[in-house]
């Protein structure tokens, strides 16, 4: 059996999230840290949200100061994503994509760095949980994308379940999930007008750049 991985925001739905307000909020509440845990300063001012956190969690190496800085900002990005989901809309292509995609036998998953309480509502909301397979949420891993602890979890549910996934391909919007892809050693197709702009997607080179989600149809060969 074959599997996508399908990203969330900026895939499935509009990118809606606030990344320099949310990073706003988030600096103040690890100044402290930053000295009295030899941090690189430079490194953390240069950081998206995703790459902090990791950071953050590689770095600290005291664990209950480490738990408590994590804490903290998973509380930020949980509220970032509930203000993002109050305006998420579903892209209208999803629903027979996604069909198409399960009537012609493939596995789905969804790797996402939203937080499992914004994920699992919006799942809900738009009808999209019962086409997946596995969904991992920024909740369920301890590094977010672009490190491959979500791919591993998926690859680990195919070999039990499928015995082992024939390809496996993603699907997303930013240079994120082309960087999870080429960690992870496979093919990835990048739909512009999410978080990245299509030239900073060009210069990162998907296997394939898409400008609709109906565009899948033809590089999978679906009906």
């Amino acid at each position: 059996m074959n599997m996508v991985i399908f990203d969330f925001e900026g895939t499935l739905v509009d990118f809606q999230w606030q990344l320099q307000a949310a990073m706003e909020e988030v600096y103040p509440l690890i100044e402290e840290c930053i000295s009295s845990c030899d941090l690189d300063r430079e490194i953390v001012a240069r950081a998206d949200y995703c790459r902090l956190y990791n950071y953050l969690q590689q770095n600290i190496s005291a664990p209950d100061l480490r738990i408590e800085i994590i804490h903290r900002i998973a509380s930020v990005y949980d509220d970032y994503d509930a203000d993002a989901a109050r305006r998420w809309s579903l892209y209208p292509e999803v629903h027979n994509l996604l069909s198409a995609f399960k009537a012609a036998g493939w596995g789905l998953a969804l790797d996402s760095n939203v937080g499992r309480r914004a994920l699992d509502a919006m799942l809900d909301k738009f009808s999209l949980g019962s086409y997946f397979d596995l969904t991992v949420s920024r909740n369920d891993v301890s590094l977010l994308k672009p490190e491959i602890e979500g791919f591993n979890l998926i690859k680990a549910y195919c070999r039990e379940t499928f015995s082992v996934a024939d390809q496996i391909f993603m699907v997303g919007d930013s240079v994120t999930d082309i960087e999870t892809a080429r960690n992870a050693g496979i093919k990835v197709v990048s739909l512009v007008n999410g978080e990245d702009k299509t030239e900073r997607l060009r210069l990162h080179k998907p296997d394939y750049l898409i400008e609709n989600l109906a565009e899948l149809k033809t590089i999978f060969s679906l009906h």
